[in-house]
């Protein structure tokens, strides 16, 4: 027999989640809301007071030169990466089909969180400034890792860009065909879509972003030559889809909260929705007027 609703669970949706599940369900709403915070910031700083091909390694070496900055940093990085590696978890549970994926894909997914979370804390808590800015660090002449690390983001670039492009044709297709954009469901199942591909994404760029950080300590030369690949041109609509990605997911996850912990959030989905959508692309626009600045000479 369905269950109907007729209101919000008391401390939201979650309590009707059993075991483990509903200890993830809160962790994510719990480091989602603390992300608008750390994330929002850094991301304030590296993309809008600044532009990623400035993050050299001076900005980083003084910027670490303050433990409050290494705890900083080093809280974004446990709440983001554990948020992503543990969202993933669903898309896992809804695309790999067999019993035996799942367990492969769940016991990879996990590796990645504890690898990326070790590696990640090594270079914040051991970083030496003097060693790495006079290339003594280990490997300090191998700019052929920058090279590895920097055309990396060509592959994520190359996925954003073709996506795009899909979506372009299926788009216009159905359109043609007097059909809906892409399907006739509600605005919330395209907000789910958007959710879910935005967080995706943002975890595939943090992954390379932490690689790109641990090259901080091998010297100056290896960490500058890798981040110079920001500010090549045909990375730039990369980096600004980045970024609308990072302000969406932001927003839209305020709205599921909002949803799952409040009397009128689940009423109101549909307009959130939409304001979600006008404020994505107005806290975007400044973001881009940086990067295009930077990148011309404004």
């Amino acid at each position: 027999m369905a269950f109907i609703s007729t209101g919000q669970p008391a401390g939201g949706l979650g309590v009707t989640i059993p075991g483990a599940d509903r200890l993830v369900w809160y962790f994510l709403r719990v480091s989602g809301i603390a992300l608008v915070l750390l994330a929002g910031a850094h991301m304030f700083i590296t993309h809008y007071l600044n532009v990623p091909a400035e993050t050299t390694f001076d900005f980083v070496a003084n910027r670490w030169a303050n433990p409050l900055w290494r705890s900083f940093d080093w809280l974004l990085l446990m709440s983001a990466l554990w948020h992503g590696v543990l969202g993933l978890r669903y898309s896992i549970a809804d695309y790999l089909r067999s019993p035996g994926q799942r367990v492969a894909g769940m016991a990879l997914m996990w590796v990645i969180g504890f690898v990326f979370m070790a590696i990640g804390s090594v270079t914040i808590f051991t970083f030496d400034a003097e060693l790495a800015r006079n290339n003594l660090g280990p490997l300090a002449g191998a700019i052929w890792i920058g090279d590895a690390i920097g055309y990396s983001l060509y592959l994520i670039a190359a996925g954003v860009y073709i996506s795009a492009v899909a979506l372009a044709v299926w788009v216009g297709r159905a359109l043609l065909r007097g059909g809906p954009p892409i399907y006739s469901g509600d605005p919330g199942q395209y907000a789910w879509v958007f959710h879910r591909a935005s967080g995706i994404g943002i975890l595939f760029f943090l992954l390379i972003h932490i690689i790109d950080i641990v090259l901080v300590a091998l010297g100056r030369d290896v960490y500058d030559h890798s981040v110079a690949f920001y500010a090549r041109g045909e990375l730039i609509p990369m980096e600004i889809a980045l970024v609308g990605a990072v302000v969406y997911h932001t927003l839209n996850g305020l709205r599921v909260a909002a949803i799952d912990f409040t009397s009128w959030g689940y009423r109101k989905e549909r307009q959130l929705f939409y304001g979600v959508l006008v404020l994505t692309a107005l806290l975007t626009l400044p973001s881009v007027w940086a990067i295009l600045a930077h990148h011309f000479g404004w």
